[in-house]
């Protein structure tokens, strides 16, 4: 899970794998999110992340003829922890099919998390809570492997049979590398499937004791908690379709985080790298930090569809209902495709989402209901302009990202409280998904309008501008464009490259007594 802080050998190995070419944040241990360790992240010579380690796993699952040397720096993550010299036991849970894997002297040996049960038991309770919340969801649960693992032992710790077909998780001292936790897809007992099936199996790795020296955000409880759910909800993933595109495994994980344990709130340290903090950025751009911050869409979509399976809001499992790979080639639907089915289903169509969704963004600690207690982050608009009676019209042209957006301020100077102020917009065709929404940031309150366009993107109104009134009007012109031209290598949804990057959008605004 997160952020590993590895060796350059490691970064390097990564090129060789994943062919990166997209940019991520610069992050340092005093500005990264959750740094494992006060070593700054490494990045490789394209300025770039190297990804978690379940997302670095599995690209070497999809790529098992990459470069020796990449394979050799990276097996550590590939392969179940080597108890090497040191005792393994197991404890496996009584109502779902979970087993933990430890030992008992060594450097991997369990640390106290909290001192009212031994960490293999809680990290077990954890899971299984876990397991069951997400099984009355109506999620799929993880596939069996059919294997114990290399030398587990023949028995528990209470005597009993370690059974082969449950789901492992492994404890070890995987923060002193700079890791929260992984998932590994994994086939040990292959079976027959349909072309273009991607579901797997898969193991776990939790660290050990999430010792504070090793972690410096959140408490040991806190950070084994929602790295179980993160971590856990991969593996469901898994059983779904593990060449499912980066940002939306990663995005729906965080996601669920807030979902299981809500009152933790560590995933909002992501905001500032998503579209709350970056809403020209495409949503899903292959960033590191950027796919953690897209939970936020996830969010949005879930506080207005709440209708839940369970504990858990239902449209995110109809995404995932779609993204299925099981069934073949003709029943899979990548990332965007299932987001956009499961969204229609319900009601909710892509584009209109996206505009309102990137205009609630213009005020999140109002339209979200976490925002205010969580302090949620703004971004600075695009571009400011102050209207007054010596100057009443403006016009600005934008180049917009697609699922990315771009907003214009105006504020009133010395207006008339009868003002209004007539804001155009000039956007590309409808059908590519452009959306316009106007924000009043009202003395009294605010307020949100839709402009409604034509077919080809034209659209008007007019809103209250009284400086005694007003105190600001936002223009949001969202691209909710999701046309992909598929498997280029560019890491976009279905390994892609939009079709609809940098699209021309124009508005004008001109002051009315």
């Amino acid at each position: 899970m997160r952020f590993p802080a590895r060796p350059a050998l490691l970064v390097a190995a990564l090129g060789l794998i994943l062919g990166a070419t997209c940019a991520a944040p610069t992050a340092t241990a005093a500005d990264a999110p959750r740094p494992p360790s006060p070593r700054p992240l490494a990045t490789d010579a394209y300025g770039d992340t190297p990804g978690d380690g379940t997302m670095l796993a599995r690209e070497l699952v999809r790529h098992p003829n990459a470069a020796v040397r990449a394979r050799a720096a990276v097996d550590d993550i590939k392969d179940r922890p080597n108890y090497a010299g040191e005792t393994q036991q197991v404890i496996c849970s009584a109502t779902v099919p979970i087993c933990v894997h430890y030992t008992t002297d060594g450097a991997d040996a369990p640390g106290p998390i909290t001192p009212q049960e031994s960490t293999q038991q809680l990290v077990l309770d954890t899971l299984t809570h876990i397991y069951s919340m997400y099984q009355a969801g109506g999620f799929r649960m993880p596939e069996a492997d059919d294997t114990a693992g290399p030398g587990s032992p023949a028995t528990q710790a209470n005597g009993q049979p370690v059974p082969v077909n449950d789901i492992d998780i492994y404890l070890a001292d995987i923060g002193d590398a700079g890791y929260y936790g992984y998932c590994v897809p994994t086939d040990s007992a292959p079976k027959t499937r349909p072309a273009g099936a991607h579901d797997t199996s898969a193991f776990c790795v939790l660290d050990n004791d999430y010792s504070a020296s090793q972690f410096s955000r959140g408490t040991p409880l806190t950070n084994m908690e929602v790295t179980a759910a993160h971590e856990f909800f991969h593996a469901v993933q898994f059983s779904y379709d593990s060449w499912e595109d980066s940002w939306f495994m990663e995005a729906t994980a965080v996601w669920m985080e807030d979902v299981v344990f809500n009152a933790i709130n560590d995933n909002t340290q992501y905001l500032p790298y998503g579209p709350l903090g970056k809403p020209a950025q495409s949503l899903d751009k292959p960033t590191e930090f950027g796919v953690y911050g897209a939970w936020i869409f996830f969010r949005w979509l879930t506080e207005h569809r709440p209708q839940t399976t369970g504990q858990i809001p239902n449209l995110i499992l109809s995404m995932w209902q779609r993204a299925d790979s099981s069934g073949g080639t003709a029943s899979d639907h990548y990332s965007l495709q299932a987001v956009k089915w499961a969204l229609k289903k319900d009601g909710l169509p892509m584009t209109s989402a996206f505009a309102k969704f990137a205009a609630a963004n213009r005020d999140p600690r109002h339209d979200y209901r976490e925002g205010k207690a969580n302090r949620y982050p703004k971004a600075k608009p695009t571009r400011k302009a102050t209207l007054s009676k010596s100057r009443k019209h403006t016009a600005a042209a934008f180049r917009v990202n697609h699922l990315a957006a771009a907003t214009e301020r105006f504020k009133p100077r010395g207006l008339p409280r009868k003002a209004k102020l007539r804001i155009s917009v000039n956007m590309a065709d409808k059908k590519l998904g452009s959306g316009a929404m106007v924000t009043v940031f009202g003395k009294g309150g605010t307020t949100v309008k839709k402009i409604k366009l034509g077919k080809r993107g034209n659209g008007s109104v007019t809103v209250p501008f009284g400086s005694g009134k007003v105190k600001r009007v936002e223009v949001t012109l969202a691209n909710g464009s999701t046309r992909m031209k598929c498997w280029t290598g560019h890491g976009y949804s279905c390994d892609g490259t939009p079709k609809d990057n940098g699209v021309a959008e124009q508005l004008s605004a001109t002051v009315k007594r």
